[in-house]
């Protein structure tokens, strides 16, 4: 009887064992079937960027259950967006978004994913050439022109004005650079300088803007290419004393809204990265599910100005600065 106890136990045992076995299988390879998603960006130091990861994370979220997204932190390097691909590539992504560290070295990366057969969407500023499935911008010139025509109507006759610039490598710095000095030519305005930032920070920013002040005594507005430089340019007007330059931002922040409201900084065109993000993840959805996606979509500017701040904040909020 004991002998009999003793079989039926380890008969038993056997039993749960191979149950717990199968168990471990079924959840392995459930989580091996998970789907991933590579968001490759220049840098989450930058505000824009991070609404724009919000944006991708979050509705892949919705659509993939399950899914995976890792985004990649390039530090405004193009051989570590380089890097930051191969590892994503090895590590058997389905997809990839990408916002280019500039221009020219997104196609190696683009050559990469073709090679893997791993679909790219590409999210703002853009590629010199390569194979991808869709691309998401801004009208940067026309968002520039808008502000750039803004900033003309306050100013007098024959001023000077500067511009502190996205890196030239960048489809977008030279679309904004040329949206801009073309809407400014009016009433015989001129675009005297511009600094070619690199970290795209509110360091460059406040650097910059105190050397085209030295250098330009009748400077009488200075366009900033992205939300931090406009901050440290505020920072380099203020102690300057200098009551009588205009600062025109493109994007936008919480720091940034404040100022427009306080009357510091003349106007932004604010970019919607958020809703970027959504666009390139509902793409990205649609090609793994072998769907067409458009080739481009391109979204418009919000010119933010302290006269309309309180009507615009609420899409603010929804499209641009949620992170």
């Amino acid at each position: 009887m004991k002998k009999l106890l003793i079989i039926l136990c380890v008969f038993i045992a056997i039993i749960m064992a191979g149950c717990t076995g199968k168990g471990s299988s079924s959840k392995s390879a459930s989580a091996q079937q998970a789907v991933k998603v590579a968001y490759l960006t220049p840098s989450l130091d930058v505000p824009f960027w991070r609404y724009m990861r919000h944006g991708i994370e979050d509705e892949l979220k919705k659509l993939i259950p399950g899914v995976e997204v890792t985004t990649y932190d390039s530090k405004d390097s193009a051989s570590t967006q380089l890097s930051n691909a191969q590892d994503a590539l090895t590590k058997q992504v389905k997809a990839i978004v990408i916002s280019p560290t500039d221009s020219a070295s997104c196609i190696a990366v683009l050559d990469l994913a073709k090679e893997a057969k791993v679909p790219v969407v590409i999210c703002d500023i853009g590629a010199d050439s390569g194979v991808y499935a869709s691309f998401i911008s801004t009208d940067n010139e026309a968002g520039a022109r808008e502000l750039g025509a803004y900033i003309a109507s306050k100013l007098p006759a024959n001023s000077e004005v500067s511009q502190i610039a996205l890196n030239q490598a960048r489809i977008n710095g030279v679309l904004r650079k040329n949206g801009f000095a073309s809407a400014v030519s009016i009433n015989g305005i001129k675009d005297v300088d511009f600094k070619q930032m690199e970290k795209v920070n509110r360091e460059e920013g406040e650097k910059f803007a105190q050397d085209l002040i030295t250098a330009h005594p009748n400077l009488k507005a200075i366009f900033c290419h992205s939300e931090d430089p406009s901050m440290g340019a505020l920072s380099a007007i203020e102690s300057s004393r200098r009551t009588d330059i205009l600062i025109a931002g493109f994007d936008c922040s919480p720091e940034v809204v404040d100022a427009i409201r306080a009357g510091k900084i003349a106007a932004t065109a604010a970019q919607q990265p958020v809703l970027m993000g959504r666009y390139a993840a509902q793409c990205i959805d649609k090609l793994l599910k072998g769907q067409p996606v458009d080739r481009e979509i391109k979204l418009g500017t919000l010119l933010v100005t302290k006269d309309n701040i309180n009507e615009v904040y609420n899409t603010l909020k929804e499209v641009a600065l949620s992170e």
